[in-house]
């Protein structure tokens, strides 16, 4: 098996979900903003990836680390191809959420917000975690949510190609090109923070986000009453990409790196906890979206081993054995 089993339909998922935007777009003043976002998820996979190597290395006792690195250039640049790959992914998904917007009118948001509220016990989750809300944590939200996604694409992409490796990244793909545009055409919603706004009443007139918080959904909100397209726009709750990433981020650090599986599901309960302090989510979207990455991935592990069998995992860290295997 080699990592063409999920890179070559990675890259027509991208590319569809590109040309798709290309042929619905009404405005293609969005189309060149997004693209920008691509030098800046590179420099910080440099940075991420550097950062780890570097600390791999250490914690393997590696005496020469730049003859090791020269060593490992194909394992280097594969990760690169990966990262290239699942940036423009990302970018063709900042052009398909905002055309989103305007096809599929939103309708959910009081059902959503009724059914958190029947799951928590006639409880307002947010109100449960308002304690939550300051700007480290509305940081830490974006930005390590992000910096914990681009490690992941990385520590995953230099293991060696095995069936689970080929489900753990096309469903990284697929969650971003198929369920998340899925499931929001099916249960469009704009979140709590815009729930005054779409005229739903004031149910959520309590919730106060970090000043983070509401300056970015002040520009959101900017860019669709005004049916126009900017980098990073686009509203949508159902399902929580975020924790649809951050459960296929546990999935992938349990099978292949287990040693740093409690810190990323520790971080991972807090990105979900923010998701629905700062407003931005139900709770019921972060459920969804976890529950959709594990069947992604359970379904795709069944199909890649249908085709090809489980080698044995050669370990997480140089010259560690493997740590485990699910």
């Amino acid at each position: 098996m080699s990592d063409r089993n999920w890179l070559a339909p990675s890259v027509i998922l991208t590319f569809l979900s590109g040309a798709l935007a290309f042929l619905l777009i009404p405005n293609y003043a969005g189309i060149v903003p997004a693209l920008l976002v691509l030098p800046f998820w590179l420099l910080a996979a440099v940075i991420i990836g550097s950062l780890y190597g570097f600390f791999s290395m250490l914690l393997a006792g590696v005496k020469h680390p730049f003859a090791h690195a020269v060593q490992e250039w194909p394992t280097i640049r594969r990760s690169g191809v990966c990262v290239l790959v699942a940036g423009l992914n990302m970018i063709t998904f900042m052009w398909i959420k905002p055309l989103l917007n305007y096809l599929v009118p939103f309708w959910a948001d009081p059902l959503l917000a009724n059914i958190d509220h029947v799951l928590f016990l006639k409880h307002e989750p947010w109100a449960l975690f308002t304690w939550l809300n300051s700007s480290p944590l509305a940081i830490f939200y974006h930005r390590g949510w992000f910096a914990m996604m681009i490690l992941t694409l990385l520590v995953m992409s230099k293991a060696p190609p095995s069936p689970k490796k080929s489900a753990v990244m096309l469903s990284y793909f697929i969650l971003w090109s198929v369920v998340g545009p899925l499931i929001h055409t099916l249960l469009p919603a704009a979140g709590p923070v815009f729930f005054a706004q779409m005229g739903y009443g004031d149910r959520f007139a309590g919730l106060h986000g970090a000043p983070e918080t509401e300056l970015l959904a002040r520009y959101l909100w900017a860019i669709y009453a005004s049916t126009s397209f900017g980098p990073g726009s686009g509203i949508s709750a159902m399902p929580s990409m975020h924790i649809a990433t951050v459960t296929w981020m546990i999935i992938g650090f349990y099978i292949f790196a287990r040693r740093w599986v409690v810190p990323i599901a520790i971080a991972g309960l807090l990105i979900f906890l923010l998701s629905i302090s700062l407003g931005w989510h139900y709770a019921i979207d972060g459920i969804v979206g976890a529950i959709s990455a594990v069947l992604c991935y359970l379904l795709l592990r069944s199909f890649y081993r249908r085709r090809v069998p489980e080698p044995p995992l050669s370990g997480d860290l140089p010259g560690k054995p493997a740590q485990a295997s699910s």
